[in-house]
């Protein structure tokens, strides 16, 4: 930390010292200024409304599963993140995932009275305050903090401020965050990606209540499409019962792509019997595309090669076979050509 940032940090502190204890870990380099009992709408208003930029930020608790938010990884290491960057990348790794009551630092930059960039981290990623104003809130309840967030959703611009916020929303330990993604995913006048962002959310960070929300969508949602993100979103789910409700939308959907996505997503889930499954789905299903891309799934298992020599050597549907053969071709196995050759002997 430069001595700017030091001296201005320490005075800060001095003069709070009840927001002091929630400090932003892993900010350096900031002027930053601790304000007690305010919450973000109400900073905004007070801080953020002149012509100079200024960050607001606080901690929230979050759910259970959160990943460690920051910059991204790169050969194994992690990226410090920066205030002063406009278009910085932003990822959720597992690597030292929390466990439940732990929590996330929101920073919203304000200028005119609007937010204009807004940054998620976990504590302890290491964030270059680059000399910015930070007003700092300290822990905020999560009411609070969603009344800042949830209409930021419906922000256009360049910086992913939506994005970005939806999966601050979605982090938040409180059922109001389950009841806001599921107004948006089921919102039929939403864009596409509007919704599939909050589908994706609600499998990968609320439970057994996104699951719930992603089995209704499978169940009743009239687009296709939609559905087949729906799949997509359950691959991201820790309920239990997410594989097997890809099995029955790989089974009943009434969209033969769907069932076909089922049977793709399934593969990359990767679980303990899945190939039998697949391959006695394929057996089963009637639709030729879809007993096709059952072969395509077969083939993204991590002993796809056996699953596909397992095929030529039990199926006799001609474009089954193809399709095996040519997977297996992908794969650079030395048995393919020795496959070939018994087929041609037939």
């Amino acid at each position: 930390m430069s001595v700017r940032g030091l001296s201005t940090l320490t005075l800060a502190l001095l003069a709070s010292p009840l927001a002091a204890q929630s400090e932003p870990v892993g900010l350096t380099d900031a002027r930053l200024e601790a304000v007690a009992g305010t919450t973000p709408v109400q900073a905004i208003a007070r801080f953020g409304s002149g012509g100079e930029a200024v960050w607001i930020g606080w901690s929230i608790a979050t759910v259970a599963g959160a990943g460690h938010v920051c910059c991204g990884w790169h050969d194994g290491r992690q990226n410090g993140c920066s205030l002063a960057d406009d278009h910085e990348g932003w990822s959720t790794s597992d690597r030292d995932r929390p466990p439940a009551g732990r929590s996330l630092f929101v920073l919203a930059e304000a200028r005119s009275g609007r937010v204009q960039r807004l940054r998620v981290f976990s504590p302890g990623c290491a964030i270059d305050g680059a000399g910015r104003r930070v007003v700092w809130l300290g822990e905020v309840a999560a009411g609070p903090s969603l009344d800042l967030l949830e209409p930021l959703l419906d922000t256009e611009d360049e910086r992913d401020v939506d994005e970005r916020a939806l999966a601050a929303v979605a982090s938040h330990a409180d059922p109001r965050a389950d009841r806001i993604l599921e107004r948006r995913a089921l919102d039929p006048k939403l864009d596409h990606d509007d919704r599939e962002q909050a589908l994706f959310w609600a499998g990968n960070l609320r439970g057994e209540t996104g699951y719930r929300l992603l089995d209704r969508v499978l169940a009743s949602e009239p687009d296709g499409e939609l559905r087949e993100h729906a799949l997509f979103a359950l691959t991201q789910s820790s309920y239990p019962g997410a594989i097997d409700r890809l099995k029955r939308a790989a089974v009943d959907d009434r969209d033969s792509e769907v069932r076909s996505q089922g049977l793709f997503w399934l593969a990359q889930a990767d679980q303990p019997g899945v190939g039998e499954w697949i391959l006695a789905r394929m057996a089963a299903e009637g639709d030729e595309e879809v007993r096709e891309q059952a072969v395509f799934a077969l083939s993204q298992l991590d002993d796809g090669a056996d699953w596909l020599l397992r095929v030529l050597r039990t199926n006799r549907d001609p474009e089954v076979v193809r399709q095996a053969l040519f997977w297996l071709g992908q794969s650079d196995d030395p048995r393919a050509l020795a496959e070939l050759e018994k087929i041609l002997a037939r």
